[in-house]
């Protein structure tokens, strides 16, 4: 038999000895995008022994950034079907997608809104390689600021987002 002829059949060989998981069409493990947690949550919940829930992350807030909170979180609630959940140590707003969310810090709210465009006299910085959505930065430090333009903001970036159910 030539080399080639055995490196012929070393191939088929080789082939015939891959495992069978790999080429079988077994269902995966069940996939719940509800229970999904990305890494960063992963990672802050081990480290910290426990997931943070809403209120914990409100929880040491002043009375000025916890009355803009809860008027943030009832203006964005009242825009319509969402979901609304923390996660890392963040509180996010979504519908098919994510399409702001919160970090409260000690003396303000970081407000991250996503949206098609950049916003004037804003932080704003979007992915390497869709220049489709930018998230833009807001500072939050009293409930007066939960107006117009943030408000006009928020709304846009509801309408932005795709719906549940369609892609």
């Amino acid at each position: 038999m030539s080399a080639r002829e055995k490196g012929l059949n070393k191939s088929k060989t080789s082939k015939k000895s891959k495992s069978p998981a790999k080429n079988s069409h077994a269902p995966k493990a069940h996939y719940d995008p509800r229970n999904a947690k990305g890494s960063v949550t992963l990672h802050l919940e081990a480290k910290h022994g426990k997931a943070f829930t809403e209120a914990e992350l409100i929880d040491g807030l002043d009375e000025d950034l916890r009355d803009a909170w809860q008027k943030l979180r009832a203006f964005a609630a009242g825009l319509g079907t969402q979901r609304i959940y923390a996660s890392a140590l963040s509180i996010m707003f979504s519908k098919k997608v994510c399409y702001f969310f919160v970090r409260p810090r000690k003396t303000f709210l970081e407000v991250w809104i996503f949206l098609p465009r950049e916003i004037e006299g804003l932080i704003s910085m979007h992915g390497p390689i869709k220049k489709v959505k930018y998230c833009n930065l807001f500072k939050v430090v009293h409930a007066d600021q939960i107006e117009e333009p943030l408000t006009d903001w928020i709304r846009e970036a509801f309408d932005f987002a795709p719906e549940l159910g369609r892609s």
